[in-house]
């Protein structure tokens, strides 16, 4: 009868521990590792072109580690169920922004490189012509080749800006250049 008397004494305070656990303490802890995973996912792309959305959830994300550490374990459930989903509206907000920022960022890009294109055509030829069309003077010409040079100068610093990660300098630096571009364009004939 001791022996049985010892196991029971041994064994009745872990028995009593289990029985006083929170039930909602083993979901809330799954829900909190699923929103850290879902946090996590969150650091690359979709923290540079999603900054508010990601914000958001972090902000529930600390809320709920909050209520973990305050042993609210129906709080911290409740605040992580919905973190892995936000996370992943975060993601598509990020991704649906990037990829309308290479859109614009191609479109400019193109539009920019025709135009520059069909410019140096007619520059050349009016570099090699022994007369200048009516309107147009050696200065004008200058002015115009020097226009050119300051265009491929600012094409090329918007691409490496673009490289760099400042897409939407690189995009309204691209349509700026556009605009300045169709100036020349004018200038020389084409418009």
């Amino acid at each position: 009868m001791t022996k049985t008397w010892r196991i029971l004494a041994a064994v009745s305070p872990f028995a009593l521990l289990a029985a006083c656990t929170d039930a909602a303490k083993a979901p809330a802890e799954a829900a909190m590792a699923a929103a850290s995973t879902a946090v996590e996912s969150l650091k690359g792309d979709a923290a540079k072109f999603a900054p508010e959305a990601v914000k958001a959830v972090e902000a529930s994300y600390s809320t709920a580690k909050d209520l973990i550490a305050k042993q609210d374990y129906k709080g911290a459930l409740a605040a992580a169920q919905d973190i892995p989903a936000r996370a992943k509206e975060a993601m598509a907000k990020a991704t649906a922004t990037k990829d309308a920022l290479v859109k614009a960022w191609s479109e400019a890009g193109e539009s920019l490189t025709k135009m520059m294109e069909a410019a140096k055509s007619r520059l050349d030829i009016l570099a090699q012509s022994k007369k200048l069309p009516a309107g147009m003077d050696k200065a004008a010409l200058a002015k115009a080749q020097t226009d050119f040079a300051s265009l491929q100068g600012g094409l090329a610093a918007a691409k490496e800006q673009y490289k760099a990660g400042d897409w939407s300098g690189a995009i309204a630096k691209a349509k700026d250049l556009n605009a300045q571009g169709m100036d020349l364009l004018k200038a020389i004939g084409l418009r």
